[in-house]
């Protein structure tokens, strides 16, 4: 594997002061060609003025244009303020987008997304909206109901198509913002067989019996032929207090059967799986403690192996070492940690020329962009 390309999407010192931080990067591609990039943007990490930007492109000439901003328009239907950390695309059927939101109640503009005493979280609401126009604009949100789960987020994944005209949303739990108690930390699969009116159905994709494994950030594809899911979690340990190597779960094509997570051997956080073709599939993930940056590994069988190095550094970090990248760390160091960091949520697309396009965030902390890099593999 080799990066052929590199350059970027969004320019945040070229951009005004509320753009200039960058995370929850997200890309999809349309049946025309399109490439569509999301993230979240604001003054800093954790700011009432988050926001999504949506810029497009072909993906192989670096020419993004930014096609929708989401800058002031965080205002719930109620009226509540807040605002949308993720955005999602995938397209339904051709020239009908659907978008997977993440909003976070803002009323309280004193309030941190995080509470520094039990790391619960503010109150969230999932949402899907639609475009007709390529993205430019969007239909009036309609929120999801994922009870009985709290502290719940969609953690960049769009809804899935399985078989029989199903539609699966992944989201993981948490807990919530005024809650002393444990996190019940868990990775489910909803489901919709009315297009996505009602979601009353779920899979438990990824939970440990007694809590001694966190499965964050779950990222799926499925296998192009045969439907089989496979699904990747950024792993820790709060019994040892430490991430350990990403582990990886395979469900069933209906989505409603999951294998136990196991460990891959590979040092990583949030890891995004590629599909390729048949069974090779592109895994792309940052890295903190071995390369201080973006690293990619290939399966060629569906993630049951791949290499315990990255096998291609498709972005370096030269800003020294990331915070928490080593030793063990508290809830409240990792919260703290995840504000300071200066790279990550990559995530990727093949390309129809066989290249894959991987898109993160990254930069120097004061200023952080989006970058895109292509591989051939």
């Amino acid at each position: 594997m080799r990066v052929t390309a590199t350059g970027l999407v969004h320019d945040s010192r070229k951009t005004a002061r509320h753009q200039r931080s960058t995370a929850f990067t997200d890309i999809a591609i349309t049946s025309d060609g399109t490439v569509l990039v999301t993230f979240r943007a604001g003054s800093e990490h954790d700011s009432l003025d988050g926001h999504i930007l949506l810029y497009a492109g072909n993906g192989l000439d670096g020419v993004w244009n930014l096609i929708y901003d989401g800058y002031e328009q965080g205002i719930w239907e109620d009226g509540t303020p807040g605002e949308v950390k993720t955005f999602s695309i995938v397209e339904t059927r051709p020239g009908l987008l659907t978008a997977t939101g993440l909003w976070v109640d803002r009323s309280d503009p004193g309030l941190p997304f995080v509470n520094q005493r039990n790391q619960g979280i503010l109150p969230m609401r999932i949402y899907h909206t639609t475009s007709t126009d390529g993205g430019r604009t969007w239909s009036p949100r309609r929120l999801m109901d994922v009870h009985p789960h709290l502290g719940a987020s969609p953690v960049t994944e769009a809804i899935i198509s399985l078989p029989n005209g199903v539609l699966a949303q992944p989201y993981e739990t948490w807990k919530e913002f005024h809650d002393d108690g444990p996190p019940d930390q868990g990775a489910y699969l909803r489901l919709s067989r009315d297009g996505g009116k009602m979601w009353p159905e779920y899979a438990t994709m990824a939970k440990h019996p007694s809590g001694e494994k966190y499965y964050w950030d779950v990222r799926l594809a499925k296998h192009p032929e045969t439907g089989r899911l496979v699904g990747t979690y950024w792993t820790h340990d709060p019994t040892l207090a430490t991430d350990v190597d990403i582990h990886i779960s395979w469900g069933s094509p209906d989505g409603m059967t999951w294998t136990e997570p196991v460990g891959t051997g590979v040092s990583g956080q949030h890891c995004m799986p590629i599909p390729l073709g048949g069974d090779r599939v592109l895994f792309v993930y940052p890295d903190r403690r071995t390369i201080n940056g973006i690293g990619a590994s290939l399966s060629d069988d569906f993630g049951e192996t791949w290499d315990a190095a990255p096998q291609l550094t498709v972005y370096h970090s030269a800003e020294g070492i990331e915070s928490g990248a080593h030793g063990k760390r508290t809830q409240r160091e990792i919260w703290d940690d995840m504000m300071a960091w200066r790279f990550g949520h990559p995530r990727g697309v093949l390309l129809p020329n066989g290249e894959v396009l991987v898109v993160f965030y990254a930069g120097d902390g004061q200023y952080l962009d989006i970058h895109w890099a292509r591989i051939a593999v």
